[in-house]
């Protein structure tokens, strides 16, 4: 699903976060118009960018291009523990002419070409761009004066030391065309989750066959359609059990299951715990 959130302001479009996996052990597929660093600071897992599984560990920075279809699953013993920064390229952008625009920074916003997904320990020229994510997540989080000189500066730096290593690729045609198609179904799915939701209805919103349709949902998201429907659907219910006291019949009903038990099966499947002892232990 595209994510609405804002990151940062008009002025200054950089956000900083950390965060972790602990209660939300997989960071659903979605995605934005912004880029996004992530540094792993903690725990291991995998990451899903588009069509490419990575697994991750401590170290390891992952690199999420413009409007990249992405989400992160947790290792239930090694949980997550990371820092991003999100920020989006007209931060970066200069007028026309001007040769980083025209070099780097407009083949990025236009999904042209892309950034190497991964960056770990091994790579040549990890220290330096490890060093810079860290000075700007820093930079972002204590706010010196005139810190967005700083940012900026920052940001050409790092850009530079990721040209430097060769981690920069044409992005395929084709391949575009077919996200688009898998970023309508996934907004159709957030949309109307609550509602029965059928392969052939979805397919349809694809304009490809169902069977290839089936296919292509399979690469980008690493799941059949109704295998992501189901888990979208327990994502929701694990929000509704922290911060609603509704019933677990309700919550089941509300976010589309039309039958308690299975629900219940579903949920201490995915979660090892049941909704009731996941809400005991969360709250």
């Amino acid at each position: 699903m595209k994510e609405l959130e804002t990151h940062g302001s008009f002025e200054l479009p950089v956000e900083t976060y950390t965060d972790n996996c602990v209660i939300f052990r997989s960071l659903y597929n979605h995605w934005h118009k912004e880029m996004e660093i992530i540094c792993i600071d903690q725990g291991s897992g995998l990451a899903r960018l588009n069509r490419e599984t990575l697994r991750l560990k401590e170290g390891d920075l992952l690199i999420v291009n413009s409007g990249v279809l992405h989400g992160i699953k947790s290792d239930s013993r090694h949980i997550l523990y990371y820092r991003s920064v999100v920020f989006d390229l007209s931060f970066l952008a200069g007028p026309a002419g001007d040769l980083c625009q025209e070099k780097v920074i407009s083949l990025l916003m236009e999904n042209r070409a892309e950034f190497t997904h991964l960056i770990t320990r091994s790579h040549e020229n990890y220290g330096n761009i490890f060093h810079l994510f860290c000075e700007i997540h820093q930079c972002h989080k204590d706010k010196p004066p005139f810190y967005y000189m700083k940012l900026k500066g920052l940001f050409y730096g790092l850009f530079y030391e990721m040209l430097a290593g060769n981690y920069i690729i044409t992005t395929d045609a084709e391949q575009n065309r077919n996200l688009l198609s898998i970023k309508k179904v996934l907004d159709y799915i957030s949309a109307h989750y609550r509602e029965p939701l059928s392969v052939k209805e979805l397919s349809g919103l694809s304009n490809y066959s169902e069977f290839y349709f089936m296919k292509l949902f399979k690469q980008y998201t690493g799941k059949t359609a109704a295998a992501y429907l189901n888990d979208y659907r327990l994502e929701k219910a694990k929000s509704l059990l922290l911060h609603t006291d509704a019933s677990v019949t309700d919550i089941a009903l509300d976010v589309g299951f039309n039958n308690t038990s299975y629900f219940i099966k579903k949920f201490q499947e995915a979660n090892q715990l049941s909704p009731h002892k996941f809400r005991k232990k969360m709250s």
